[in-house]
């Protein structure tokens, strides 16, 4: 399978002490299946600094057949994927030790909790909205798919790796 990683420099080695705390589905390195989102994000990582670079990881199949494994699938949102959500964005800062994941995971796949997704959780978490609530309005919003690795044992799974830079409003062809 091709999965694809928005940036804004390329990435010869994962390095999971870069990535971010707090996110969907913990700190983990996130790749998605569509090269558009990539881009989109990317793009946006860009307003700040860097050149807009997409990484496109070429995954083993085997990856999802390995016993030794363990991997949490979303298919859609539901109460227990938006409490997991909510679980790893949560900001308790006394009894986190930020040094640790807050779940044991290897693998992690489903919606993506875009800005109005995340606008949903948000009011969840806040207490603002019941599930039922939230559930509903996630469900009427487009669904982009995520997968986050979250172990060397998940990376081991990577094939092969290249990268597309934008340059002058195009994007370059697969270099390695």
């Amino acid at each position: 399978m091709i999965l694809y990683h928005g940036t804004t420099e390329i990435i010869h080695e994962i390095d999971f002490s870069r990535c971010r705390l707090r996110t969907d589905f913990g700190k983990g390195f996130y790749i998605s299946s569509k090269l558009s989102t990539a881009r989109e994000w990317a793009i946006s990582k860009a307003g700040f600094s860097g050149i807009p670079t997409v990484m496109r990881y070429e995954i083993s199949d085997d990856m999802l057949n390995d016993s030794m494994l363990s991997y949490l699938k979303f298919d859609e949102s539901t109460a227990e994927w938006l409490d997991f959500i909510r679980d790893n964005r949560r900001r308790d800062v006394v009894a986190d030790n930020f040094s640790n994941p807050r779940h044991s995971y290897d693998i992690v796949s489903g919606p993506i909790a875009n800005d109005k997704v995340a606008d949903v959780v948000d009011m969840y978490c806040k207490g603002k909205i019941d599930v039922d609530e939230a559930i509903q309005r996630t469900k009427s919003l487009p669904s982009v798919f995520q997968l986050s690795m979250h172990t060397s044992h998940a990376l081991k799974y990577i094939n092969s790796v290249t990268y597309s830079q934008l340059e002058n409003k195009k994007w370059q062809d697969w270099k390695l």
